[in-house]
């Protein structure tokens, strides 16, 4: 008997890195969303969810910032319903840290839980599922689930492949989403003198060890510097950090 050899990655390399390049220089939520929104597609999947739970010691709001291609029908029947208190695919995610697939669940037949999975198939959901737990470098909590039509999409070595480069990618959207939305809720952005100048000559093409030379700092404190212009301007990068702070009249 020959065994069906599952590929190397779940998703193509080229199509890994164009989406993570992406992600990482999202600029708001709603251009985080539409990368979401385009990730099925991309990489034979049938649907996509985000959804940040955030403080672990708080109970789950479904306010919070999601990002799915669910038909429309289905978000609106699960927040009318109130089924994020009650879904045991979220319950299951929250409560452990591994990537698991959701016919691992055992659920009851006749329980409220039991219900919301056999109605979601009503809503072409998807035949099979892996969802990935995800926890940021502040504590917060996230879900990320990608679906297929095919039932057998994450059987044998395929989970494993799946597993691995979805988990990756999902980590980018966690960090990408907490980035972004610190950004947006800090208001008014305030730099140090030496931030301001190591930013301002990196606007102006000065390599690291040039701005320390040019300002007489060690480099490691330009480093620091420029790392900490970073997470003030909600930037991935020195250049997005330069973009941001120019349209903010930082510099």
């Amino acid at each position: 008997m020959t065994l069906r050899q599952a590929p190397s990655t779940a998703i193509l390399p080229s199509a890994l890195q164009t989406l993570v390049t992406a992600i990482t220089q999202a600029q708001s939520l709603e251009e985080l969303s539409a990368i979401l929104q385009a990730l099925p597609q991309q990489c034979g999947m049938l649907n996509v969810v985000y959804y940040f739970a955030g403080d672990s010691n708080k109970p789950l709001n479904p306010d919070n910032f999601v990002s799915t291609t669910y038909p429309k029908e289905w978000q609106e029947r699960y927040y009318t319903k109130n089924y994020l208190e009650i879904d045991p695919v979220a319950q299951q995610g929250l409560q452990h840290g591994l990537p698991f697939e959701w016919r691992e669940l055992e659920i009851e037949k006749g329980t409220l839980g039991y219900k919301i999975i056999m109605e979601g198939m009503d809503f072409n959901l998807g035949l099979s599922a892996l969802s990935i737990p995800l926890w940021g470098v502040d504590g917060s909590r996230g879900l990320f689930a990608v679906t297929s039509a095919d039932p057998h999409k994450f059987d044998g070595l395929a989970r494993v492949n799946c597993a691995r480069d979805y988990q990756m990618l999902a980590s980018f959207v966690h960090e990408a989403y907490i980035r972004i939305s610190a950004f947006q809720t800090r208001g008014i952005i305030e730099l140090s003198g030496e931030e301001k100048a190591c930013l301002k000559l990196a606007a102006e093409g000065l390599l690291g060890r040039d701005i320390a030379r040019k300002l007489k700092l060690p480099d490691p404190v330009v480093r620091l510097c420029l790392r900490v212009v970073r997470h003030k301007l909600g930037a991935a990068t020195t250049d997005m950090a330069i973009q941001n702070a120019a349209r903010l009249g930082v510099i």
